[in-house]
C-alpha cells in the first residue's frame, strides 16, 4: 500500500498539504513574451457558457480543516483562478500556508469533456502526485459533484468525493469525503471568498534538478509526422511553456497551425518525488485526459512514457537533446497489442 496521505486527505485547497522544499524565484532567464496567434496569454472569458459554473476568475482566500481518526489539520490558502488555453480550461494556482509556517503549492485544471458530458478536475500536488476527478453540475442546487477516477498507487477501494457549493456571489464551500470499502477514512471542509482580481503571476523556475530536465519556459515551434493505416501526415504546432508557481510542474499550451479550424492541446509534466517517477498529463481540448508515467534514462537523456489511463495504449520515448531542444517517438497499440499508429516529432525553443 502507498504510504502517503495523498489519497487519504488530499482535498480542495490541499486539505492536508505535504510539506516540501520551497523554491520561489522571480526570474527564469527564458525568452521574453511572444504573442502566439489564436492563443492569448490571458483569455478574458471561457470558450463556452457551460464553463461559467466553475470558479470565478480572481484571487480567492480560504480556510480549510481536514480530519481523520487521529488528526485534524488546518490551513489557509491563496488561490488565483484564471482562464487558459484560449478559454477552454480554468487554471487554479494555489499557495497553501500551514500553521507551522510551511508553504506548499498546488496547480489544478478544470475543463469540460464533451465526449462524456462531464467536467474534469485534475490536481498536481506539491510533491508531484496527480489526482483526477470527473463531475456533474447539479442544476438548481448550485453545486458541482466530483468523484475520483485517477488516484495512482491508492488501493482500488478508495474513493474521494467532493461537493463544491456556490453559497453566494464570491462565496464557495467545498466538502470532501474519502472512503475505503465504503467506510469513511477522512473528511475536509473549505470556506473560500473571492477578494478581487488575480495578481499578475511571477515567473518561476523548476524546483528540483529532476524537474529542470523537462525543459524551459518560452515559446516552442514543433512538428510531428505520423503514420496511420499506411498514410503519412505532417503537422506543425506552436506552444507556450511556463513553470507553475513554485516550480512544481511544467505547463504547455499549444495550437496546431495551418488547419482549417484552430485545434488546441495542452499538457503538464511533473516529477513525483515520493514514487520517483515522472508524470505526464495530456489534455484533449473539450475531451478526455490521458495520464502517463515515465522513467528517466540518464545515458540517453530520455524518458519512456507509458500510458496508465487509458492503460497500455500509448508508448512514448522523449529525448531531451538540451533544455531548448527535444524530440519524441510515439506508438499506439490496440487491445490485441498490435501497433496501429506511430509518429515522430521535434520541438525547439524560439530563442
Amino acid at each position: 500500500m502507498r504510504e502517503r496521505t495523498a489519497w487519504i486527505l488530499g482535498g480542495i485547497a490541499a486539505a492536508l498539504p505535504i510539506a516540501g522544499l520551497l523554491v520561489w524565484l522571480n526570474l527564469d532567464g527564458d525568452s521574453g513574451s511572444v504573442e502566439i496567434p489564436f492563443l492569448p496569454e490571458s483569455p478574458a472569458a471561457p470558450s463556452h457558457p457551460r464553463l461559467q459554473v466553475l470558479d470565478e476568475p480572481g484571487r480567492w482566500e480560504s480556510e480549510s480543516s481536514a480530519s481523520n481518526a487521529v488528526v485534524t489539520n488546518r490551513n489557509t490558502c491563496h488561490l488565483d483562478a484564471r482562464w487558459g488555453l484560449n478559454g477552454h480550461c480554468l487554471f487554479l494556482e494555489e499557495k497553501v500556508f500551514s500553521p507551522s509556517g510551511a508553504i506548499t503549492y498546488e496547480f489544478a485544471v478544470k475543463h469540460y469533456n464533451a465526449e462524456i458530458n462531464m467536467y474534469h478536475y485534475t490536481v498536481v500536488q506539491d510533491d508531484g502526485y496527480v489526482r483526477g476527478f470527473v463531475g456533474n453540475w447539479k442544476v438548481g442546487a448550485g453545486r458541482l459533484e466530483w468523484e475520483s477516477v485517477y488516484l495512482p498507487g491508492a488501493p482500488e477501494d478508495v474513493v474521494q468525493r467532493m461537493n463544491e457549493m456556490q453559497l453566494a456571489p464570491g462565496k464557495r464551500e467545498t466538502r470532501v469525503e474519502i472512503t475505503r470499502a465504503g467506510q469513511l477514512e477522512g473528511s475536509a471542509i473549505t470556506q473560500a471568498a473571492r477578494k478581487g482580481s488575480a495578481p499578475t503571476e511571477l515567473p518561476a523556475v523548476p524546483a528540483t534538478p529532476e524537474l529542470a530536465r523537462l525543459g524551459r519556459g518560452g515559446v516552442w515551434n514543433e512538428s510531428e509526422t505520423s503514420t496511420l493505416n499506411g498514410e503519412s501526415e505532417t503537422i506543425r504546432m506552436t506552444g507556450r511553456a511556463r513553470w507553475t508557481p513554485g516550480g512544481r510542474a511544467l505547463l504547455y499550451e499549444g495550437v496546431i497551425t495551418g488547419q482549417e479550424e484552430d485545434q488546441y492541446f495542452m499538457w503538464i509534466k511533473t516529477y513525483d518525488r515520493e514514487s520517483g517517477v515522472y508524470r505526464f498529463i495530456h489534455f484533449h481540448t473539450d475531451g478526455p485526459v490521458d495520464h502517463f508515467e515515465g522513467k528517466w534514462e540518464e545515458a540517453s537523456k530520455t524518458i519512456t512514457w507509458r500510458s496508465i489511463q487509458p492503460p497500455g495504449e500509448y508508448l512514448i520515448r522523449e529525448t531531451f537533446v538540451s533544455t531548448s531542444h527535444r524530440n519524441w517517438h510515439v506508438e499506439a497499440y490496440d487491445d490485441k497489442g498490435q501497433r496501429y499508429y506511430s509518429a515522430d516529432g521535434e520541438s525547439r525553443l524560439k530563442e
